[in-house]
């Protein structure tokens, strides 16, 4: 993909928002939803606008992303990211999820919060 810009300009949706992502616009405008916008801030970093039914909507759209997220507006997106954070942490701590993880990653993988030497 050359250019990060589709020529998409923001849907009409009931809620709107934005964030700065630490990906490079390219990749993010090759998976962003229709509607959305894709700014290019600097080599490794863009802001995604875009939109959707619910401001948790929106949240769950950015998370598809798994990166650093910055600079997120407005002050309704930011509490409906910190309303599915602790849904989602509540969610590891029921049914056997020590089990789950510990499938996922072995002792020493990383990702699985344990070092060498108990530190």
């Amino acid at each position: 993909m050359r250019s990060h810009d589709r020529g998409d300009t923001p849907a009409a949706w009931p809620c709107t928002g934005s964030a700065r992502l630490n990906l490079p616009a390219g990749v993010v405008a090759r998976w962003a939803p229709g509607g959305s916008v894709v700014a290019h801030l600097d080599t490794d970093h863009c802001r995604l606008t875009l939109g959707a039914w619910s401001w948790a909507g929106i949240a769950g759209i950015l998370a598809t992303f798994d990166a650093e997220l910055t600079d997120v507006r407005p002050r309704e997106l930011v509490q409906a990211g910190q309303r599915l954070a602790h849904r989602w942490a509540t969610m590891t701590e029921t049914g056997n999820s020590k089990a789950m993880l510990s499938a996922r990653y072995p002792p020493g993988a990383p990702g699985s919060g344990y070092r060498a030497g108990g530190r």
